[in-house]
């Protein structure tokens, strides 16, 4: 039986912890930031707190595109002396003075400062703890314990990041040398090289670093658990091409093809994807491969995850039924290919096209290839996932065996309001939303409902056109009778938090920004770059429930939260 979601119904909030801010971060959200989280979630009737993807990126920061489906990311880590050993304020002064931290912390993450700037420090600090003389048996022996459940992963891990250093920070490893291009052939090269000490103080200072996250975030399901606050973190579907895990594990993955989705009409996308879909980047898996190795690797992801999580979100979970592959890559390249023709396409790429493996829905004997392989996979990651439960992110239109898998298997999965439609277009009634299942009006790839509804009243401004279907099916769904404001005011914002709380569904989370009705977006489907994923709360939470108008709608969502029956129990 796979790990059931709480029986009561409850309330969450979604808050990536880049976005968060507190007094004394260095410019972007860090576990201390959680910690004041959970404490805001409990003080206002939240029971879980919902975060996305936490694992190392480099260059592109995006969460779904990490370079390690293990390593937690150093740019998260709260970097005080109390909660880094090794790390003394005389260390911070020099390497992150009071005038830069301020600068950091003015507007967005700004990733190209933040990132080396908490490597650097955290490295200073692994040379300083690595000097001391008196270091506490109990601290050393954590260290130690680290070490040896993290022997799976750690070792290949360091090795290829200690070489990302060398590199300076290219991650690219096929545009590496030769001999390291495999882990064997590097451990050579690094065992016979002349500055190998200097090499391997790197190496060592990469398993302080985790060895310190795993610290902090072992800490932060503490004070959750103290709290009475379940942590929701979340599995991306994939890794990076450039990855220490496709490096280690080369045969594991399909380099010469990208994954990603076909156009959907439900999703707002940047030019790019509008002709051929969203192409991500990732390489797609060799599922015979990792069959023939008991799915290990995806086993270990989900051990890993369950140390720090209650519940967890699994990306993309369509992907695992079937994947939508490209013939060319990511980013710039598809950018490039966007503005091809079919032919002109296939001229480039020997003929080959987009395509579904193991195939398309629409077509009986492959829909039953991919529902078979879909089941197999979801049950592994359901039984490596033990106490923790899984969400399928997995929403709106679906293939009848994925909606028949979910039940089969008692999947939670996502229910977006505004995309459960009869095929008539017109909006479900929320009595007939999946009960089993997590209602929001969006994530982190949607634009809050503030950006939402300021679109969709676009149309009305000449004063004489009538609303859009999608504006109505908005107003219906909240029970608006009076006219359409200009704006989302507080008093629309709060009757469309009421609807969304009173839905039969287990589990109903706001996104932060549908919280405060602001409209700051953190993703747009298919952009890239280090402009994106860089959006904060505009101030931290005790400052945010003082505010003339975030604190009343904040005060407005635990009234309905409470009156719904959401309230945690005592």
């Amino acid at each position: 039986m796979p790990a059931p979601l709480p029986s009561k119904r409850l309330a969450g909030l979604l808050v990536p912890v880049f976005a968060m801010r507190r007094t004394h971060d260095m410019g972007i959200g860090d576990t201390r930031a959680v910690l004041e989280t959970i404490d805001f979630c409990a003080s206002h009737q939240f029971a879980i707190l919902q975060l996305l993807p936490i694992h190392e990126t480099v260059g592109d920061h995006s969460p779904y595109n990490p370079i390690t489906s293990r390593a937690l990311s150093p740019a998260l880590l709260t970097l005080e002396p109390d909660d880094v050993p090794g790390l003394t304020q005389e260390i911070l002064d020099t390497l992150a003075p009071p005038s830069w931290l301020a600068q950091l912390r003015e507007g967005p993450v700004k990733h190209l400062s933040v990132h080396p700037l908490k490597l650097q420090v955290l490295q200073e600090a692994a040379r300083n703890f690595e000097t001391m003389t008196e270091i506490p048996p109990e601290l050393q022996q954590n260290y130690a314990d680290f070490q040896a459940q993290a022997a799976d992963w750690l070792p290949g891990y360091t090795l290829f990041r200690t070489l990302v250093q060398e590199y300076g920070g290219n991650a690219h490893w096929e545009q590496w040398r030769p001999e390291h291009h495999t882990p064997a052939s590097a451990e050579q090269w690094l065992a016979a090289h002349p500055e190998r000490e200097r090499l391997e103080a790197w190496r060592r200072s990469f398993t302080f670093i985790q060895w310190v996250a795993w610290r902090q975030w072992r800490a932060v399901r503490q004070h959750a658990d103290e709290r009475g606050v379940q942590l929701m973190g979340e599995m991306s579907f994939g890794v990076s091409k450039s990855s220490a895990d496709v490096w280690l594990h080369p045969a594991l993955f399909d380099r010469d093809w990208s994954m990603g989705t076909r156009p959907v009409s439900y999703f707002d996308t940047n030019k790019d994807s509008e002709r051929w879909g969203q192409n991500w980047g990732l390489p797609p898996y060799r599922w015979e491969n990792h069959r023939s190795e008991n799915f290990a690797w995806l086993r270990g992801r989900l051990s890993s995850e369950s140390q720090f999580f209650h519940l967890c979100r699994l990306d993309h979970l369509r992907g695992y039924f079937r994947g939508y592959m490209f013939p060319w890559q990511g980013g710039a390249q598809h950018a490039e290919f966007a503005t091809l023709t079919e032919e002109e396409v296939k001229a480039r790429t020997k003929g080959l096209l987009p395509r579904f493996v193991p195939g398309p829905d629409e077509q009986e004997n492959t829909a039953q290839m991919n529902d078979l392989q879909g089941r197999e996979i979801i049950s592994i990651m359901q039984e490596a996932a033990g106490p923790m439960a899984l969400v399928a992110e997995l929403m709106g239109m679906m293939a009848p065996y994925m909606r028949q898998a979910l039940d089969d298997l008692q999947m939670p999965n996502l229910t977006f309001p505004l995309l459960e439609k009869d095929e008539d277009g017109h909006l479900l009634h929320q009595e007939s939303f999946r009960e089993l299942s997590l209602v929001a009006y969006g994530n982190h790839d949607h634009a809050p409902i503030a950006a939402v509804y300021s679109r969709l009243h676009e149309g009305l401004s000449t004063g004489d056109a009538a609303p859009s279907d999608d504006l109505t099916n908005l107003l219906a769904f909240a029970k608006w009778d009076a006219p359409a404001p200009e704006e989302l005011n507080s008093e629309l914002l709060s009757a469309l938090q009421k609807a969304l709380f009173e839905t039969p569904c287990r589990l109903a989370v706001l996104m932060c920004m549908d919280l405060l009705g602001t409209a700051q977006r953190f993703n747009l489907p298919g952009s890239y770059g280090s402009l994106t994923w860089c959006e904060r709360l505009e101030l931290p939470w005790p400052e945010l429930e003082r505010h003339p108008v975030y604190g009343p709608r904040i005060q407005e969502a635990e009234r309905w939260v409470q009156e719904s029956g959401r309230a945690p129990a005592v």
